[in-house]
């Protein structure tokens, strides 16, 4: 990716704001967790007590990483485990494929999951002739259709009922008018087919327990525990901020996430893992790879580090104007929403991500709805204030800004004739402004000209 891209990608994305049918669908399926979310959050007496709770035990995880870290290898290797740790993610990507070799497995399959987008795992074994399998339902579609994730917990918001049955016709020969029941049954068949010769099943994690080297998994549909269940191999991918200190910190934190997500009192499915199956149905072996990816980059930051207590509950996306005018491709980074605008610029290069920064309008309902009260829209600031200090702002935002400052210092400049207010706000914020909007107009005559014709 050139250092031009990501900054050209969003802004042809932009335009996808202006599509009515887009917005139509990211709407509709955002005011359904919206409501989802409301009915849920009636069975908390005091739910800004709760978060404020979840708020202080993910500071003192963060605050112990290290410690934490080296107690969860210890536990989860004496629990029969073993623990690899990549600093980036070509050497996740590479110890995945080793292990993977070893078990001669042609296929794998995997979970819905944020760091294994990150690390784009699919692309990867796909080049190295190694089949992938989305377990989750909707990825299943997505992964026909060769598209990516739109948004982290919902991965095909972005298409409507018809639109999922022609990928499902176009690759299967589905009925044309099948029900959402129909092509729900029928994607799990299709699943449990694909996964009988997957030998190795590659998950995230949503938490890791430091006090018992257990992983835990939560989910709705059940595809994650019947792949792992099969399958000989279970692989872990977590970044190294999901660690948390006890088992019972879950009482706090599972109940908020599964609120947060889809306005449940808890997920269908939630396992813990504590390592390769002793006995019985399981894998034989179980290996969780740490990946840092930068993380430690953004730890290092004293404000802006406070993202990585994030539990992705994915509702600072779902509650997003931003999100949901642009949608999810046009961020054009592997973390989307409030989230992402704080950790990519950080993460990547505040230079070539420092359109980011723009893509937020403080409103602020982020920081209202966030489980664990991170204030991302201090932390935008923050970043913002950050871009001033390096100087890798917009060059043009740059020149308008002077341009204003020069023509207000005195009223003898605000009075400059119309045609050269007119250029120069056509040149400077025209680029700015969108091709979709017209320019703000210009009065004909400047304040102090009529204030002399209404005076005299």
């Amino acid at each position: 990716m050139t250092m031009s891209e990501p900054k050209t990608i969003f802004k042809q994305g932009c335009e996808v704001a202006f599509d009515e049918e887009h917005w139509q669908k990211i709407n509709y399926s955002t005011g359904c967790y919206e409501q989802s979310f409301a009915k849920g959050k009636v069975n908390y007496r005091n739910l800004d007590l709760e978060k404020q709770r979840a708020y202080t035990l993910r500071n003192k995880s963060m605050l112990n990483l290290e410690k934490l870290l080296v107690d969860f290898e210890t536990h989860f290797t004496d629990n029969g485990g073993k623990v690899l740790w990549a600093r980036n993610a070509d050497d996740a990507l590479t110890m995945i494929f080793d292990l993977i070799c070893k078990e001669k497995a042609k296929a794998i399959t995997r979970s819905n999951s944020n760091v294994l987008d990150e690390i784009e795992l699919n692309g990867f074994l796909e080049r190295k002739n190694v089949r992938v399998v989305e377990t989750q339902i909707a990825r299943f579609v997505l992964h026909q259709a060769k598209q990516k994730a739109y948004h982290p917990l919902s991965p095909s918001i972005h298409l409507s009922k018809e639109e999922n049955n022609a990928i499902l016709t176009e690759h299967f020969k589905l009925k044309p008018d099948s029900s959402v029941k129909q092509m729900v049954n029928f994607v799990r068949h299709e699943l449990a087919v694909e996964s009988n010769d997957a030998p190795v099943c590659i998950t995230g994690a949503n938490f890791l327990l430091s006090d018992t080297g257990g992983v835990v998994l939560t989910e709705n549909e059940g595809n994650i525990l019947k792949s792992t269940s099969m399958a000989k191999m279970h692989i872990v991918v977590a970044g190294i901020a999901k660690v948390i200190p006890t088992l019972d910190d879950l009482s706090v934190l599972l109940p908020l996430l599964s609120l947060h997500a889809g306005g449940q009192s808890l997920a269908a499915c939630n396992s813990i893992t504590f390592g390769p199956a002793q006995q019985g149905n399981g894998p034989e072996k179980m290996v969780v790879i740490l990946l840092d990816n930068n993380r430690s980059q953004l730890l290092s930051h004293e404000k802006q580090r406070q993202v990585m207590s994030c539990i992705h509950c994915g509702a600072c996306v779902s509650v997003c104007p931003v999100y949901k005018h642009i949608g999810g491709y046009t961020y054009g980074t592997k973390h989307i929403g409030p989230v992402g605008t704080v950790m990519t610029p950080l993460m990547e290069g505040l230079e070539e991500y420092n359109y980011l920064n723009s893509a937020c309008s403080l409103c602020g309902k982020c920081v209202e709805i966030c489980p664990v009260k991170i204030p991302l829209d201090d932390l935008i600031i923050e970043n913002r204030h950050l871009a001033l200090t390096e100087k890798t702002g917009n060059a043009k935002y740059d020149a308008l800004l002077k341009t204003m400052i020069w023509h207000c210092k005195t009223r003898k400049k605000m009075d400059s004739p119309l045609f050269f207010k007119k250029l120069e706000l056509k040149r400077l914020l025209g680029p700015l402004w969108g091709s979709n909007r017209p320019l703000p107009e210009f009065a004909a005559k400047s304040f102090s000209q009529q204030w002399r014709e209404r005076n005299l």
